[in-house]
């Protein structure tokens, strides 16, 4: 398992696994269930204008267990002071059917977990006494959701960042762990779906005299031109193995004295 999404994973791992659930599955070896990847929608939206650059911009699935996924989402957006007012800007969205199937005989409801966590930096040059604070770098809310029939089953959403005059900031925001008892899919109950966003952002005002940057950098490599070097200074020895949205997903069976309290 990558360095790139082993921390979520061992977390949301403690968070369903509890003593009781280990003892529950103690018997057996592997996972109970399966999640299955169906039809997908993914898509990064890149937006730029003036004195700018985009770079990155992906959306990965891994599977690194049967019962587990982990979405990452990662790129970056950076602006320079010019002649005109500038701004760059990209918007990630997914939707991803899946199943959860059984894979032996006589086993207990599913349970879901879910975890989201951002991690990234933002920063904004000091206007200084030349320059004027009309700048800003953000990152907006990484939301998931997990739907079955248009019903919410669950949800995670980290909160929303933002920089300007001359600040400059390391992320690392977590949503959840959050769990909930779920239905394996079958004809009747069918797929579930889900569903994901993030944004990054950053502008600048006009200043020629005086060069500034706005930067939102939540990619693990920046795909940017040499031309930037200066404007992710601040933040170069800062390890990068984790930056973006990363949200897992796993499924395990449920234990006994859960299943027994809900009745």
């Amino acid at each position: 398992m990558s360095r790139c999404y082993s921390l979520l994973v061992i977390a949301l791992t403690a968070m369903l696994f509890t003593p009781g659930w280990v003892r529950a599955q103690a018997p057996t070896t592997g996972p109970a269930y399966q999640i299955v990847l169906r039809s997908r929608h993914s898509q990064v939206t890149p937006a730029k204008y003036e004195r700018s650059q985009t770079g990155g911009g992906s959306i990965l699935i891994a599977q690194p267990e049967p019962n587990t996924i982990v979405v990452t989402m990662g790129g970056s957006a950076v602006v320079g002071s010019g002649c005109k007012a500038s701004n760059a800007a990209i918007h990630f969205e997914l939707a991803q059917d899946l199943e959860i199937i059984p894979l032996r005989e006589n086993v207990r409801p599913p349970r879901i977990g879910m975890i989201g966590r951002v991690v990234g930096t933002l920063q904004m040059t000091d206007p200084g006494k030349l320059g004027h604070d009309d700048g800003s770098a953000a990152q907006g809310p990484a939301t998931a959701n997990l739907m079955m029939g248009g019903v919410n089953v669950l949800c995670v959403g980290t909160e929303p960042s933002t920089v300007a005059c001359g600040q400059k900031i390391s992320i690392n925001h977590q949503c959840g762990p959050v769990e909930t008892p779920a239905l394996a899919s079958s004809t009747e109950t069918g797929c579930y779906r889900l569903t994901s966003t993030f944004d990054i952002g950053a502008n600048q005002g006009k200043g020629v005299f005086n060069r500034r940057f706005s930067v939102a950098d939540f990619d693990p490599a920046p795909q940017l031109d040499a031309f930037w070097a200066d404007a992710l200074k601040p933040f170069r020895a800062v390890p990068r193995d984790d930056f973006g949205f990363k949200l897992v997903l796993r499924v395990v069976e449920d234990s006994a004295s859960k299943t027994t309290a809900a009745n």
